[in-house]
């Protein structure tokens, strides 16, 4: 079966492969396709308002045909479970800061815009896009892009602080839901030294101390700790100093 999948309004499907959707159309497509919608009833034509996925980024794409009373953009995303599209496009996007434009079959100039947007987890988000004049008022509103996002941890895990150290050190995490928590300290071939978290966990930051001086015969040299969630892992390295 195609990768090419055709959703209901309301049902996102998610899979592996790069994405597309535009418009209303509410087509998930591989990377490579896109559709597009289009708008003509402004002096400011929108011809197309696209997303794409790659490498869990959101690339947000527009394009503008002469946009005579047009100086600037601003790009709207409404996260999963939230009310309200909140502005992620902390600067204002002039209409100067297209990254191509050309000459269409009437004559007019087609300017080309894009964002790049990285949400911090799954789910599926709505974008939004408005154009404005100089006295800030509206000149057009785009329809809203709904786009499904899979593959984002659930957490963050820093680097831990001081590193090197001796003999402790202190591992900070972020968890954006709750989940089941694992927190692990190995030596450089695998061997497991130390269990610091193995619970549950609300949603919040965390920081937990390693003392390696708790552990018998460790040696000055290269750790890791891993942060294993229920559904992702990450591993960091850290080094004891004796």
């Amino acid at each position: 079966m195609s990768k090419n999948l055709l959703i209901a309004a309301l049902l996102i499907i998610f899979f592996t492969g790069t994405k597309t959707l535009t418009g209303d159309n509410n087509i998930l497509l591989p990377e490579g396709d896109e559709t597009t919608s289009e708008v003509t009833d402004s002096a400011d034509a929108l011809t197309v308002f696209s997303a794409k996925i790659k490498d869990k980024t959101v690339y947000v794409n527009w394009r503008v045909l002469n946009p005579k009373s047009i100086s600037y953009f601003e790009v709207y995303r409404l996260d999963p479970k939230k009310k309200d599209y909140k502005k992620v496009s902390d600067d204002r996007i002039s209409k100067d800061d297209y990254f191509e434009k050309a000459a269409n079959n009437d004559g007019g100039i087609v300017y080309m815009y894009d964002y790049e947007d990285e949400p911090e987890r799954d789910g599926v988000y709505f974008y939004k896009l408005k154009g404005f004049a100089s006295n800030g008022q509206v000149v057009f509103e785009a329809d809203e892009l709904k786009i499904g996002i899979t593959g984002i941890k659930n957490f963050k895990v820093e680097q831990n602080t001081p590193n090197p150290f001796n003999p402790t050190t202190n591992i900070s995490y972020e968890l954006f839901d709750a989940s089941y928590v694992k927190l692990k300290v190995f030596d450089l071939i695998g061997k497991e030294i130390a269990t610091l978290v193995d619970a549950n966990q609300q949603k919040g930051t965390y920081t937990v101390t390693f003392d390696a001086s708790k552990y018998a015969n460790l040696t000055s040299g290269i750790y890791f700790y891993k942060l294993e969630t229920e559904r992702y892992s990450e591993v960091k390295k850290m080094i004891l100093t004796k």
